[in-house]
């Protein structure tokens, strides 16, 4: 089933492994295959991977962009998620990391990734409730 994107002016998307950048007004892409496919505002990069939540979000996110590569994204990911639940003994966390990775072992990456966005906004709530 084909997929269809509306990009606002200068607004990017990963598609495959190709980013791609609306140069002009609003422009819309039908994607005929299946291949991943994420928006700018969905995207961390590693230099922005700055907290645990966001270092794991990343390595979900390079499982879902590079398959080739995946079993070493596995390998540290559980490492992040194992230094994750040293640090945090939170329901909240811990049920965000195992629906995270049910997906995973699943194979739907893009699943893992939304699920793991919440586990950013929880971690960034958390964050602001500390320096408040």
């Amino acid at each position: 089933m084909p997929l269809k994107l509306t990009l606002k002016p200068d607004e990017k998307v990963l598609i495959g492994t190709a980013v791609i950048s609306n140069a002009g007004q609003k422009a819309e892409i039908v994607i005929q295959n299946t291949v991943p496919v994420l928006r700018e505002k969905d995207i961390i990069t590693e230099e922005k991977a700055d907290t645990i939540a966001k270092k794991i979000y990343f390595m979900v996110l390079n499982m879902y962009v590079d398959t080739k590569n995946e079993r070493e994204y596995h390998n540290i990911y559980f490492k992040l998620v194992d230094e994750l639940f040293k640090n945090s003994s939170s329901p909240e966390i811990m049920a965000y990391i195992m629906e995270t990775s049910q997906k995973i072992l699943e194979g739907d990456h893009y699943q893992a990734l939304k699920i793991c966005k919440k586990l950013l906004n929880y971690e960034a709530e958390l964050l602001t409730n500390v320096t408040e």
